[in-house]
């Protein structure tokens, strides 16, 4: 092979080498290896979790349990009370004042921590007949501490903790003629000049008014304080001392009466009340 011809196939051989990599990505890029990231981009290889709202609470049915205890045990059983994320979840009795049940239990026999009881001026049946206010009393059997995880009503203190609030957002009231469903919307701290006991089937707009107020949370629930049934639950508290040996306030938390194909979510929404309408002792 002629001298000449060795030097054109070289020429020729350089020219698709150059040609090759010119052709691979950007033409400004450099044959320098590129430098790795000091910090790399989160991967998430979880599945995001579904929308609240696919998940549904199931209201129990409390109905029967009802009118088997009236039947059985005790003709004075009226509803039963179920307060998810407490052991609060036994009969209701109502008779003819307050004060009868104080030291008996829902069987009518002696019991120094009571049982829950309905206001004797309240009236209990459907969702039509219901009382404007449906008020429920039981004790506070660790009022000395303010115990939430204490017996009976002492754990509606828990509706005091912002997390226990927004994951509870629901009471579970029935009689023995309707299975009814209670959404919370105030937990309050609250001296008895708050005269919630007295309004029953009057004054319902300053019931749900003042107790909004008071509640330790704003929760993002619309009340109509024309149309709406209110829940009641009222216990005792020593968070602000005792007078001639009865603690001066009162815990309460109220909820309104839900629609009987309501869809029934696991939490609510809410905050902190920044003006709390403090008791006032």
């Amino acid at each position: 092979m002629k001298r000449s011809d060795t030097k054109i196939i070289a020429l020729i051989l350089a020219a698709v080498m150059a040609l090759s990599i010119t052709g691979c990505g950007n033409n400004n890029a450099t044959s320098m290896p590129e430098e790795k990231p000091s910090v790399y981009p989160f991967v998430n290889t979880l599945k995001e979790p579904e929308d609240n709202a696919m998940i549904e609470v199931e209201a129990p049915a409390l109905t029967e349990q009802v009118k088997q205890k009236a039947e059985q045990v005790n003709p004075e059983i009226v509803g039963w009370l179920q307060v998810p994320g407490t052991d609060i979840d036994q009969p209701v009795v109502q008779t003819y004042n307050n004060t009868k049940y104080m030291r008996l239990n829902y069987e009518g026999k002696y019991s120094f921590q009571g049982c829950y009881w309905v206001d004797y001026e309240c009236t209990v049946g459907t969702r039509e007949t219901e009382s404007r206010n449906t008020i429920i009393y039981g004790h506070n059997t660790a009022v000395s501490q303010d115990d939430p995880n204490g017996l009976d009503f002492a754990q509606l203190l828990r509706f005091a903790d912002e997390e226990f609030a927004a994951s509870h957002p629901y009471i579970f009231f029935s009689t023995g003629e309707e299975d009814m469903v209670w959404e919370v919307f105030a937990a309050m701290y609250t001296d008895t000049k708050f005269r919630y006991i007295d309004m029953i089937d009057q004054k319902i707009d300053t019931l749900v008014s003042e107790g909004k107020a008071r509640s330790e949370f704003q929760y993002d629930v619309e009340v109509d304080p024309i149309n709406d049934k209110i829940l009641t639950l009222s216990t005792c508290t020593a968070k602000y001392g005792y007078v001639g040996g009865e603690a001066r306030a009162r815990f309460v938390v109220m909820a309104r009466l839900v629609e009987p194909d309501a869809e029934l979510k696991p939490t609510v929404g809410l905050e902190k009340n920044a003006s709390v309408k403090a008791p006032q002792l």
